[in-house]
């Protein structure tokens, strides 16, 4: 009885089959290597936003109206813009002693994007307002997308009540601030906790602060 083996044909035909094959597996795999990665990266950008977001919601609905303004001209310590919000924070909880907070929430351009930074500075009644903040490093806090921006919603000049592209120094605080994302993402919206005027007087007769 003969036995008839592979001839070279055969094998060299088998050995293209396997090559084929395995170049075929090794691209799927490297497609779900970056399917994998997309889906890590996603993860960690929304987990990133989340915490930023419960930064930001902190310390706005910690925002005081604080009057910085000239004699009688009330003036609160709020400036809002398209790309940053500054106020003044009141410490949190069980952290009186760090003082109240001059506090910068910026949309700021970055490589690949735009970034939601956060700036902190103790406040110093010297008449330098919110310059204090220009000298501090922004933290950033989340990617955001480049058409991202703020918005404020409350009473402004005589007008009913509204979101408004920014909101100037003026007697009081708007009611809410708003972030709105590109692409129809839902915004975030905090609302402000005191958004009534709260008058200071810049100096007593021992040099401190007095508010009613």
């Amino acid at each position: 009885m003969s036995r008839r083996g592979f001839t070279l044909l055969e094998l060299l035909v088998a050995l293209a089959v396997l090559a084929l094959a395995a170049a075929v597996a090794a691209g799927g795999l490297d497609v779900l290597g970056r399917a994998l990665a997309r889906e890590r990266r996603a993860a960690e950008e929304g987990r990133a936003l989340a915490l930023a977001h419960e930064q930001l919601r902190l310390k706005l609905a910690r925002a005081l109206p604080l009057d910085w303004g000239p004699p009688q001209r009330p003036l609160v310590a709020f400036l809002g813009e398209a790309n940053r919000v500054r106020f003044v924070s009141a410490p949190g909880p069980y952290r009186a002693e760090e003082g109240l907070q001059l506090v910068e929430a910026a949309l700021e351009e970055r490589a690949g994007g735009r970034v939601l930074t956060l700036r902190r500075a103790g406040l110093v009644r010297d008449g330098s307002g919110f310059a204090r903040l220009d000298s501090v490093e922004p933290v950033p806090l989340a990617a955001v997308g480049r058409d991202s921006t703020f918005a404020y919603f409350g009473e402004r000049e005589g007008r009913g009540a509204r979101w408004w592209p920014d909101w100037p120094p003026g007697p009081k605080l708007p009611a809410a601030v708003r972030l709105d994302y590109e692409g129809g993402d839902a915004p975030l919206v905090i609302r402000l906790v005191i958004d009534t005027p709260l008058i200071c007087l810049a100096e007593s007769r021992r040099g401190g602060v007095v508010c009613e």
